[in-house]
């Protein structure tokens, strides 16, 4: 499944960022033949960065990095960043801000504005089963493993609204 990273171990470093809607035909060519134009100029103290990256499910961009190890330069780091974020306005589709989680409802990934989610644990729309896309992995290895989504109950969502999903199964 993520055949662009098959050459880096587990251990590599990982960004996800999440477009608000999957892309559509158009908008990965041009997300495409910006990030790999960048990609031979992306350098850390000189030295060119081992890296690759990916579509998850049209929606999640995926970047993997070798590199830099466990100490990567702050600077290569935002120029990725910048590279990304001027893409992604390039595509007038501006990446997710923390203020917003990608959950799987009915088989697609939905966005759900973290003000939202009272209402919809309430409603029974989401629930403690329901599958939540972690944007926070730093490593290639838990990607592998199927991290990418857990369940709402082993979230911090289940933490925060315990008694509301408690009240809802009992």
């Amino acid at each position: 499944m993520y055949d662009a990273f098959a050459s880096f171990p587990d251990t590599a470093r990982l960004w996800l960022m999440a477009f608000p809607r999957p892309l559509d035909e158009g908008e990965k060519a041009k997300l495409a033949e910006g990030f790999e134009a960048f990609l031979p100029h992306w350098k850390t103290h000189s030295t060119s960065i081992e890296s690759a990256w990916m579509l998850l499910e049209d929606q999640i961009f995926a970047v993997v990095e070798n590199t830099m190890g466990t100490s990567p330069s702050g600077c290569s780091i935002d120029a990725m960043l910048r590279q990304s974020i001027k893409l992604a306005s390039i595509l007038e589709l501006p990446f997710l801000d923390a203020q917003s989680i990608v959950v799987r409802a009915a088989g697609k990934l939905r966005v759900v504005a973290k003000t939202e989610l009272e209402a919809l644990l309430q409603a029974g729309t989401l629930d403690a089963n329901t599958p939540v896309i972690d944007l926070g992995l730093l490593e290639l290895g838990p990607l592998r493993s199927g991290n990418l989504e857990r369940p709402l109950a082993k979230t911090w969502i289940a933490r925060k609204y315990r008694a509301l999903l408690e009240s809802r199964v009992g």
